[in-house]
């Protein structure tokens, strides 16, 4: 599904106000997703809102060196 451009800004705003449920961390907004660097959840967004139900996440590779948005490695 490609992303639509206002749901994108839409959800890199909610991002930096959003934390992980699963970990509590923060997390970043990567096209029709929200990610967490620290467990690698991705939770999807559904209308331009995240839906962020462990349940629902889906698990991706942690990238070494990228733990969270503050430069905490």
């Amino acid at each position: 599904m490609a992303a639509n451009p206002e749901n994108v800004s839409t959800v890199e705003a909610w991002a930096e106000l959003l934390a992980c449920p699963a970990c509590h961390e923060a997390v970043r907004a990567e096209g029709e997703r929200v990610v967490c660097a620290a467990c690698g959840r991705a939770y999807p967004v559904v209308d331009g809102i995240p839906v962020l139900i462990v349940e629902r996440a889906e698990l991706t590779p942690v990238i070494e060196g990228q733990h969270d948005q503050r430069g905490e490695a």
